[in-house]
């Protein structure tokens, strides 16, 4: 029986199997790693008054309560997909908030925390706010857009 390779080559043509092998496993793995690590850039640079601007659309669409809850819902649901946290739908606004808060800065929560007492009287209270209770909300939704504009998903730029 003739043989097609001598074991030298074989020998040599194995090890470099083998060392192909290796780059490939280490290169798969240093992209699955670089992947996780590496999150999208969330950051929104054209407008850095988002919600404010968004909550004044709502105003002249929809009237203060209704301005007042959207928004509400849509900062809460924006921070929670933005610290990655999956909120069950079962949950309230007030138990998100309450996950939320060791995720976020203290003044980010502050903020959070006043302005749900509005939106927790305009949406289980039928409460209308007034305007100074509207300029007010309005003046909280800048700061947040201030301090965080950096946290928020970029999916708000795409709602109506």
């Amino acid at each position: 029986m003739a043989q097609l390779i001598d074991p030298e080559t074989a020998f040599w043509i194995t090890i470099d199997i083998i060392i192909a092998s290796l780059a490939a496993y280490a290169l798969f793995k240093y992209i699955k790693l670089k992947r996780r690590i590496t999150k999208p850039d969330n950051s929104i640079e054209v407008d850095q008054h988002i919600l404010t601007n968004r909550f004044r659309e709502y105003l002249s669409r929809k009237g203060g309560r209704q301005a007042v809850i959207t928004i509400f819902n849509e900062v809460v649901d924006g921070l929670a997909e933005a610290r990655q946290l999956n909120a069950r739908k079962n949950l309230t606004t007030r138990e998100i908030l309450t996950i939320l808060n060791g995720k976020l800065a203290a003044e980010i929560q502050n903020l959070l925390h006043e302005m749900y007492s509005l939106y927790e009287a305009a949406r289980f209270g039928g409460y209308e706010p007034s305007e100074v209770e509207i300029d007010q909300f309005s003046k909280q939704l800048e700061r947040l857009d201030n301090l965080s504009i950096r946290e928020y998903p970029s999916r708000w730029l795409n709602e109506s």
